[in-house]
């Protein structure tokens, strides 16, 4: 049958990459992320689709609904099929080339940034996307990022990675909290109002982990959602909290790293990876590789 014949109703490119965002970040609802129009509006579209293929692009016997290895294989053409519509694009124009990379604020802000400023590619545009190391995965998988800086516990096999240096975290005090020289113990850390970043993450987990083995509570007075916030908190309320080291240009000023028994024990593994069958392909990707590893 002539391609020019297919019935179109039910399929079109906003249908298909939708289905792909759903695939890249697993259910309907985090692709969504949350909102209860945009998740109707995707279960439409799903629907839509299957109508057209005459399949089930979702497993609705699970909780929630998981993408059918029919998903899969669509989500990676439509992923392919962009992808080289980008690349035609982009040598087409002649202008700047597009490198897409996913990354906390805090990667963004205290790596890519200064290391985007210190190699200068010519003819690049920088897209620097804030991402959580779920979303970067997701994002990398259904290629819609060229790079991504991820937990390394959390690198997706079958892309190529760089280990990152281990960032270790510290304690940063004021001055009238830090009345004594001495390596705090986690008793001494209980009796100190403090900042911490908000959620059930590693570092979090982390710390209650350590209270828990010395039998105390920590006085947490404000919780905030992103590093950024807590260096503001720690200034504006005078209060001490933990901070990685790679934001040490940022430590609030007046404050000081003050030793914490047992501290040392936690460091952030991170690695920034990416699709080799992209670099194989975009020569830009490649070049960039071979900067990250230093060479």
């Amino acid at each position: 049958m002539s391609r020019t014949k297919l019935k179109l109703k039910g399929l079109s490119l906003d249908r298909l990459e939708t289905l792909s965002q759903i695939v890249s970040q697993g259910s309907i609802a985090q692709a969504a992320g949350g909102n209860p129009n945009r998740q109707s509006q995707f279960s439409r579209q799903v629907a839509e689709l299957e109508d057209w293929f005459g399949i089930s692009l979702l497993d609705r016997t699970s909780v929630p609904n998981k993408p059918t290895s029919a998903a899969l294989r669509i989500s990676r053409e439509v992923e392919a099929f962009m992808s080289n519509l980008d690349s035609v694009r982009e040598n087409a124009s002649g202008g700047r080339r597009v490198v897409v990379f996913g990354a906390g604020e805090r990667m963004i802000r205290s790596y890519l940034v200064p290391w985007a400023a210190k190699i200068r590619e010519p003819n690049m545009r920088w897209v620097f996307r804030n991402l959580t190391s779920v979303g970067v995965r997701g994002e990398l998988l259904a290629k819609r990022i060229d790079f991504g800086i991820l937990r390394k516990d959390s690198c997706p096999a079958g892309l190529t990675s760089l280990v990152m240096k281990p960032i270790p975290m510290c304690l940063l005090l004021p001055p009238d909290q830090k009345k004594t020289k001495r390596k705090l113990n986690w008793k001494d850390l209980s009796e100190l109002p403090l900042v911490m970043l908000e959620g059930e993450g590693a570092f979090s987990r982390f710390l209650m982990d350590k209270a828990s083995d010395f039998s105390v509570e920590l006085d947490v007075m404000l919780e905030c959602s992103s590093w950024t916030q807590v260096i503001d908190a720690m200034s504006e309320f005078k209060i001490g909290g933990f901070l990685p080291k790679d934001l040490e240009k940022q430590f609030p000023a007046g404050f000081s790293v003050t030793p914490l028994e047992g501290l040392e024990d936690y460091c952030d593994e991170y690695v920034i990876a990416w699709s080799p069958s992209e670099a194989g392909k975009r020569q830009e990707i490649g070049r960039l590789a071979k900067h990250f590893g230093g060479r």
